[in-house]
């Protein structure tokens, strides 16, 4: 199993976030977070396993962002089959 570079994913996730549009940071946290997860996967100095555990962190932040604000996109659950904000649990 690959190591994950802890620090060049931290600062992967810190420089899309950087790049983010202020209007897009401030207003809306799905556009946010498709361009953040977007170049991430756009990244050239990160390996595939680094780019899998920087969507799972920023996916992990957009979720409580969602619940927090009870904003986004709101999916049925597969195990309730309620609607939830949330992408990684329930």
């Amino acid at each position: 199993m690959a190591t994950i570079r802890r620090e060049f994913v931290n600062d992967a996730i810190q420089r899309a976030d950087a790049l983010t549009d202020p209007y897009i940071r401030n207003y809306d946290v799905t556009k946010r977070f498709e361009f953040v997860k977007q170049t991430i996967l756009d990244d050239e100095s990160l390996t595939k396993n680094e780019k899998w555990e920087a969507i799972k962190i920023i996916t992990n932040d957009y979720d409580y962002i969602k619940v927090k604000t009870n904003e986004g996109t709101k999916r049925l659950c597969e195990n309730c089959a309620l609607e939830c904000l949330a992408t990684l649990y329930c």
